[in-house]
C-alpha cells in the first residue's frame, strides 16, 4: 500500500497533514468553488425541470455577448443599486415597522396565553410546535393513543382562544 503525503498551504508554506485533516479542509473549499462555478452560469429554461443552469460557452452566448450580465447570478446590493433600485420608500419602511410592532404584540399575547396553560399542555405545545414532533411521537412519549393527543390538542386550542380573548379584554 502506497503511503501518500498530504499538504495544505498555510501562510505561503506547505504543511504536512494527515489524510483526514486534508480531506476535512479540501472538501468545503472544493464545494465552495463548485458552487461559485455553478452560480456563474445563466439560468435557462429546461425541457423537463423548469430553470436549469446553462452548460454552453458564455463567450458564444448572444445574451452575454450583448453586454448583459449573467441571468441567475446571486443578487447583491451593489447590483441592485446599479440597476437603479435605491431601497425601500419611507412608507414601506414605516409600514414594515408598524407590522413588526403589531406582530410582536400578538406574539407577546400568545406567550402570555400559553403561560396560562397547565404544565402538561405547555409541554405538548412545546413538543409539537417548538420541537417539531408529530402527534404520533407525542403519543408514544406519553404512552397514549394518537387520538388522545389529537383530542388534547383540540382542548389546548380552545383554552388558548379563551386565554387570548381574556388578554384582549384586559
Amino acid at each position: 500500500m502506497e503511503n501518500k503525503q498530504f499538504y495544505i498551504r498555510v501562510n505561503g508554506q506547505e504543511v504536512e497533514v494527515t489524510e483526514e485533516v486534508y480531506r476535512a479542509y479540501v472538501r468545503p473549499v472544493s464545494a465552495l468553488r463548485r458552487r461559485e462555478r455553478r452560480e456563474s452560469r445563466c439560468l435557462v429554461k429546461g425541457r423537463r425541470y423548469g430553470l436549469v443552469r446553462c452548460k454552453a460557452d458564455c463567450g458564444k452566448c448572444p445574451y452575454y455577448s450583448a453586454g448583459n450580465k449573467l441571468r441567475g447570478g446571486v443578487l447583491s446590493l451593489d447590483a441592485l443599486r446599479e440597476a437603479g433600485y435605491d431601497g425601500a420608500s419611507e412608507e414601506d419602511t414605516e409600514r414594515d415597522l408598524s407590522e413588526r410592532e403589531e406582530n410582536s404584540g400578538k406574539t407577546a399575547a400568545l406567550h402570555k396565553a400559553i403561560g396560562r396553560l397547565t404544565e402538561r399542555q405547555k409541554e405538548m405545545v412545546r413538543m409539537v410546535y417548538f420541537e417539531g414532533k408529530t402527534q404520533e411521537e407525542v403519543a408514544a412519549y406519553y404512552g397514549v393513543s394518537k387520538q388522545a393527543v389529537s383530542n388534547a390538542m383540540q382542548r389546548i386550542y380552545a383554552a388558548l382562544r379563551r386565554n387570548l380573548e381574556k388578554i384582549r379584554k384586559n
